[in-house]
C-alpha cells in the first residue's frame, strides 16, 4: 500500500515521462522536416529552404526552429 506522498511522487515522474516523451516525439518530426526541406533543396526541387517549407506547408511557428536543426547539419 503506497502513502499519499509515494503517489504524489509517482504521478509526477509519471507526468515528466510524458513530458519527455513529447519533446522527444516533437524534435523527431521537427527532425523529419528538417530532412524534407533539405532534400528538396539538394535535388534542386526546391531554390532556396524558405521555398522548401513552403511547398511542405511547414506552419510559420516551426521554421525557426527546422532553420536551426539546417544549420547544425551544414
Amino acid at each position: 500500500m503506497c502513502t499519499f506522498s509515494e503517489a504524489l511522487i509517482e504521478k509526477g515522474q509519471l507526468r515528466g515521462e510524458i513530458k519527455g516523451e513529447a519533446k522527444g516525439t516533437i524534435k523527431g518530426i521537427l527532425q523529419g522536416k528538417a530532412d524534407s526541406v533539405l532534400q528538396l533543396v539538394k535535388n534542386h526541387i526546391a531554390t532556396n529552404v524558405e521555398q522548401a517549407m513552403d511547398m511542405l506547408s511547414v506552419e510559420p511557428s516551426s521554421r525557426e526552429e527546422i532553420i536551426k536543426i539546417l544549420q547544425n547539419k551544414i
